[in-house]
């Protein structure tokens, strides 16, 4: 899960994922670091990219389709969520494009990059 690492919002979502990822499957990087620079050539625009799931199979997704995979990559009851995949992308993404355009006047930024605690540490790539 790639994500804006100075995002209050993303920082919210990633800490979401991380609560409920037992298995502990999910791994996290910003967008702003050099492992998101290196495998998503997105990532040369955090600003209009702010978040990207690669699932099992290698796949990128972005914007809701990226929120809704990593929501039903928890599997259980979070598996549900792939209903919303149903819904087809671009309507999806007219919500989706809405908060992330207004994301840092609505949540906030933060000065720099997230740092994971020493217990998040082994989940975070840079």
């Amino acid at each position: 899960m790639y994500f804006d690492g100075v995002c209050n919002l993303c920082n919210g979502f990633v800490d979401f994922l991380i609560r409920r990822d037992a298995g502990g499957r999910l791994r996290f990087a910003p967008l702003q670091g050099s492992t998101a620079r290196a495998r998503l050539p997105q990532a040369q625009s955090v600003e209009m990219l702010s978040m990207a799931f690669i699932d099992a199979n290698g796949k990128i997704h972005t914007e809701s389709g990226a929120a809704v995979r990593a929501i039903a990559a928890l599997g259980g009851f979070y598996s549900f969520f792939n209903v919303f995949l149903l819904v087809p992308g671009f309507l999806r993404n007219i919500v989706y494009r809405a908060v992330a355009a207004n994301r840092y006047k609505i949540f906030g930024r933060q000065d720099s990059c997230r740092l994971p605690t020493p217990a998040e540490r082994e989940r975070f790539l840079d």
